[in-house]
């Protein structure tokens, strides 16, 4: 058990600091191990309080870089996919949603390398196409902790500027972790993790640790290189999900 508590803090903390300097990626990074770690619906949800508490964190530090408009878009998409996505989550076997939370970080991975490569022409970016974005990360993200890559995509095609696409997501995250986290409560009760108040307190001070560390290594380290390191820990950990699911490990 001390182990598992190890790794747990060790997957918060390596999140923490990727979505510090790239603005988004703690589940992406985090949330496969997690779900490794523990049971498939509490690892979910504790990548969402996890996720929740990380943006509150960078977005207390860029609020004033955020694009409301477009943040309040992607946030009502995201509140209405939140109940959807919970429900497939607890509906599901165990092994099932595994599957499911590996397999949708890996497509959802290759998607936005592929759009990145593809993608000749921006397309104008509009408050319809970002409500149905947020819907999607939504449902992705109570189902399987996972809405970073649909709104990563929805930047890619809109060529929308890293730093204030970064702001603008994170009371996105807000949002949508905590609708997500409300979701899963009120369709199961077992769903929150089963950790001591000690292990909460340790995974906090991983979040703010990771936070500051990521503040640092962002003056020194190139974006490029951190989001590569990011989409190898995530395809990793999407693949180690879906064997476990299948039964390999």
């Amino acid at each position: 058990m001390q182990l598992v508590i190890v790794l747990i803090l060790l997957a918060v903390l390596v999140g923490a600091l990727a979505q510090r300097i790239t603005g988004m990626g703690f589940a992406l990074v985090s949330g496969p191990f997690l779900v490794l770690l523990l049971d498939p619906v509490p690892g979910v949800v504790l990548v969402n309080v996890c996720g929740l508490v990380s943006s509150i964190i960078v977005l207390a530090r860029t609020y004033r870089e955020v694009e409301w408009k477009f943040s309040g878009c992607l946030a009502l998409g995201g509140m209405i996919g939140a109940f959807p996505g919970a429900l497939l989550a607890v509906a599901l076997p165990s092994h099932a949603l595994e599957i499911l939370i590996g397999a949708l970080v890996v497509a959802a991975l290759a998607a936005s390398l592929l759009l990145g490569r593809v993608l000749t022409r921006p397309l104008t970016r509009r408050k319809r196409g970002a409500v149905i974005t947020g819907l999607a990360s939504g449902a992705m993200n109570s189902a399987a902790g996972i809405g970073g890559p649909a709104l990563s995509a929805f930047s890619v095609l809109t060529r929308w500027e890293q730093r204030s696409f970064a702001a603008t997501i994170q009371p996105v995250f807000v949002v949508m972790a905590a609708f997500s986290i409300l979701s899963k409560l009120v369709l199961d009760h077992g769903a929150w993790p089963s950790l001591g108040l000690g292990t909460w307190a340790l995974i906090l001070a991983a979040l703010v640790i990771g936070q500051l560390a990521g503040e640092l290594l962002s003056r020194v380290t190139p974006v490029t290189l951190a989001r590569n390191g990011m989409l190898v820990l995530a395809f990793l950990g999407g693949i180690l999900t879906i064997l476990r699911g299948l039964g390999v490990l």
